[in-house]
């Protein structure tokens, strides 16, 4: 798709309220100083699957734009991303890429134990590179 069909066809696109974009349900919610880009992982979450999303948050803070939200009807889990001074989907063009690829990798991490590790391991190393963020000592 060229630059300029993609202008037009992001152009076409809802504001406010989700639109599907391959697959994906997204939302563009404009506030005052910017807008809210957010992503669908999972709708009618289990406790599971929202305890299994905030150990992989933790792990995954540092390398991800977006962070963990739960929808206004608490129904569905979504990745949402601030973004200041946005007012159109045109705006939010690369942040929607961004996230809808973030998005697949948190799908995929949250589904798919990795094989010969075990999730407290993983867990744990996640908690360790916090830390270690935190202070001071990680590079």
């Amino acid at each position: 798709m060229a630059n300029h069909d993609l202008d037009e066809w992001l152009q076409t696109l809802a504001v406010g309220e989700p639109v599907d974009i391959d697959g994906e349900s997204v939302c563009l919610k404009l506030h005052a100083l910017g807008a809210e880009l957010s992503v669908c992982l999972f709708r009618n979450y289990t406790g599971v699957q929202l305890a299994e999303a905030l150990r992989t948050g933790f792990q995954s803070a540092l390398e991800f734009d977006a962070g963990l939200a739960v929808s206004m009807d608490d129904q569905a889990l979504l990745l949402a991303q601030w973004l200041p001074a946005v007012s159109t989907w045109d705006e939010a063009a690369e942040a929607l890429e961004n996230i809808l690829n973030q998005a697949s990798m948190w799908r995929a991490a949250l589904t798919q134990p990795q094989p010969g590790v075990e999730q407290d391991d993983l867990s744990k190393r996640g908690e360790e590179r916090i830390r270690k963020l935190f202070s001071g000592s990680y590079r």
